[in-house]
């Protein structure tokens, strides 16, 4: 299982995240995710290290701020634990995903150094503007050299979801797809649930999920949302609106998305030989 902290760092003043704000205030750590990926690595390799071979750290980074200053703690942090890919969460930050080749420079060439694959939450919706497929796959066409995974199937778009499969160096996870599913029934704005998704009887996701592997063996792989399998809140979006969640996930059903997909070499390539080529560059 590929692990990550989740999902904000001490190193913002937590005061004006309240209020949708990332102000720097550097009281805990020495960039902003130091504190929290240093206190994973940790738990992994020295407090828990009876479970350190079932899972691949990934480390979160902010692509906007101080990220030099993040780099060098990065180079750190690797010379004592091992880790092996980035995790970038736009919205989370409030940094646009496309700061990663702007200010997030050095962070995108500290991946490329350390043929690092980056693992990228994305989304077609208009509720989300800092972390926009598009913007994901157009950074990805840039930087042929690179492995980026668009988190979230997409959101359902299918235009979008054809243009990740022409790329050699993108893939796609299914990652809380399910409750993905309930929110295209119920019309909601987050996913694509309009002419534009992908076909399917979205209120069995089992099936959704077999006829994206079928359409995308070498691009779609099986993932989870853990610990958000289950999401119920009240959440102030980029836009200011205020949405209400209430999905009910669960790892039982994350895994009977398994279930229909079939001939069994597919099932074995979208379960974990896809996660592997993005993972290793295989």
């Amino acid at each position: 299982s590929i692990i990550f902290p989740w999902v904000t760092s001490l190193y913002y003043h937590l005061p004006s995240l309240q209020r949708g704000k990332v102000v720097l205030e550097g009281r805990v750590g020495q960039a902003p995710f130091h504190f929290e990926n240093e206190q994973m690595l940790r738990q992994l390799y020295e407090i828990f290290p009876g479970y350190k071979s079932m899972y691949l750290p990934f480390v979160m980074v902010d692509t906007m701020r101080e990220t030099r200053k993040q780099v060098r703690v990065l180079e750190g942090l690797l010379k004592q634990y091992p880790f092996y890919g980035v995790k970038v969460h736009p919205r989370a930050t409030r940094a646009h995903v496309l700061t990663l080749e702007r200010e997030g420079r050095p962070l995108l060439e500290f991946a490329r150094a350390h043929d690092f694959p980056i693992l990228i939450h994305a989304t077609p919706s208009k509720t989300d503007p800092l972390s926009q497929l598009a913007d994901v796959l157009d950074l990805a066409q840039r930087n042929p050299w690179l492995r980026f995974c668009a988190a979230h199937f997409c959101g359902f778009h299918q235009k979008l979801f054809e243009q990740a499969d022409r790329m050699d160096n993108v893939w796609v996870d299914s990652a809380a797809m399910s409750i993905g599913c309930d929110l295209v029934v119920q019309k909601s704005n987050v996913y694509i649930s309009g002419p534009e998704k992908v076909p399917g009887d979205y209120r069995c996701p089992e099936k959704v999920f077999a006829e994206l592997s079928r359409r995308f063996p070498d691009t779609f792989m099986w993932a989870t949302d853990n610990p958000a399998h289950t999401w119920v809140s009240s959440t102030k979006m980029a836009t200011g609106k205020v949405v209400r969640l209430e999905l009910w996930g669960s790892m039982e059903r994350e895994k009977r998305l398994l279930a229909n997909v079939s001939p069994e070499s597919l099932r074995d390539k979208v379960a974990y030989q896809n996660a592997l080529n993005f993972i290793e560059g295989w």
